[in-house]
């Protein structure tokens, strides 16, 4: 019987370069916004805000961040895929804190391994989800 598995988890650099990938996609936007990354179990690993962003996208970053990294999928995604299961699954869910369907988060796989997530929050959803798209850039990587 096999007793472990394989993780993956993301590196101090890797975690800057999204950081700084996704406030350099906001400035270019003009937009302030906050960015949080999460590790494979959603526990966040990195949290940067633009001066004078909306204090409640502290928090909404980092449920996009975690959603991602524990569901595995977009946040936009996920937000389809709850919209389409009846509504008790989704009061079920709806018990459970920290997860959020709105775009803006994203998983980050290396090969087949989960390694983390990004969330960003600050913008519209089209625009949280194109500056995590940035952040994933710096790592050479798309959503």
């Amino acid at each position: 019987m096999k007793i472990s598995a394989a993780r993956a988890t993301l590196t101090t650099e890797a975690i800057a370069a999204l950081l700084n990938g996704a406030i350099a996609r906001a400035r270019q936007l003009d937009r302030r916004i906050w960015v949080a990354v999460a590790d494979g179990s959603g526990q966040i690993v990195g949290l940067l805000g633009c001066d004078g962003a909306p204090r409640i996208s502290r928090q909404v970053a980092q449920d996009k961040a975690y959603t991602a990294a524990v569901t595995g999928m977009p946040t936009g995604a996920w937000k389809a895929y709850v919209e389409s299961i009846p509504a008790s699954e989704r009061e079920i869910i709806a018990r459970h804190p920290g997860f959020i369907g709105a775009d803006g988060g994203f998983p980050i796989f290396d090969g087949e391994l989960l390694a983390g997530a990004i969330g960003t929050s600050g913008a519209n959803q089209e625009e949280d989800a194109d500056i995590a798209r940035a952040g994933l850039a710096a790592l050479g990587r798309t959503a």
